[in-house]
């Protein structure tokens, strides 16, 4: 069975994006396929007591699900560095699945110029990123992101520091496709004033919750927002929890979750229901 569906998205994968180079561009506003395509910036401000005084205004931009390849081409990819450098964000965050296989996340990192030097890029793996190649294939993406000026977290955490004050950003494996450690982030995240958990999935937030982490936010992608929605419900969820994390903002034991609904698509290039997206995020400190 699972070959089956491998093959049909094999062969959606290549049909689809000749089909839709058939249709005249006056009707592609009519199709889910146009809306694919149409890359939103969502700007959102997230307001905490619990943010040092130091981070207050601090921004992050996010990123995740680009799937470059067949259904996301190198002009998109450009488009989407370009759009991600504009935000000049004090942190970029990449949060996985950067090609619909292991060859094209690194067809991906291989394709885009370095960040500026001056900027903090960070990126954790989706389940698509990893392959039989493992873990040969998570160094040869570390390699690459490294020359990009990015740092891959693998059951990671990198520490912001200012004024004195510390922002952990922690990076786990994929709940999907490896092993987290939740534990050993906790312990590298146990004297940080504020601590943002960038995994790929939500399916580990329930898990994150009852280990020793002490998140304040999660940014998560894999969900598409459920890519084909309809009266508020997916068509199919990616996710184990089925809708429970399909997209936006969460709350659970005092801790905030946002889920995106990602840049890219999955085997077929369009969206009912959601919208393509990145997002520039501002830190505020509240009484």
């Amino acid at each position: 069975m699972k070959k089956l569906l491998d093959l049909i998205k094999h062969v959606a994968s290549l049909v689809a994006p000749r089909l839709l180079g058939w249709v005249p561009k006056r009707f592609k506003l009519l199709y889910p396929f146009y809306l694919a395509g149409q890359l939103h910036t969502v700007e959102d401000t997230h307001m905490t007591p619990a943010l040092p005084a130091e981070f207050d205004g601090f921004t992050i931009a996010y990123a995740s699900d680009i799937h470059y390849g067949p259904l996301f081409h190198r002009e998109e990819a450009l488009a989407l560095f370009d759009r991600l450098v504009a935000l000049q964000a004090d942190l970029t965050v990449l949060g996985g699945d950067y090609g619909n296989s292991p060859e094209n996340a690194l067809g991906f990192f291989e394709l885009i110029p370095p960040f500026p030097k001056d900027r903090q890029v960070v990126a954790v793996l989706g389940n698509h990123d990893y392959g039989p190649d493992w873990p040969g294939m998570a160094e040869r993406l570390r390699a690459q992101m490294e020359q990009k000026n990015i740092r891959l977290l693998l059951n990671q955490t990198m520490l912001v520091i200012r004024g004195g004050t510390t922002l952990a950003v922690c990076g786990p494996e994929d709940i999907r496709s490896s092993q987290p450690d939740l534990e050993a982030l906790a312990r590298e995240a146990a004297e940080a004033d504020f601590v943002l958990f960038i995994p790929h999935s939500p399916d580990i937030i329930p898990k994150a919750l009852e280990s020793s982490l002490r998140f304040h936010l999660a940014l998560c992608g894999h969900t598409h927002g459920g890519q084909l929605v309809f009266f508020g419900r997916s068509l199919h969820s990616s996710s184990v929890y089925g809708d429970r994390y399909r997209a936006g903002w969460y709350e659970e034991n005092g801790a905030y979750i946002h889920v995106s609904e990602g840049v890219g698509t999955s085997i077929l290039p369009m969206r009912i229901g959601t919208r393509a997206q990145i997002h520039r995020l501002i830190l505020r400190r509240v009484a």
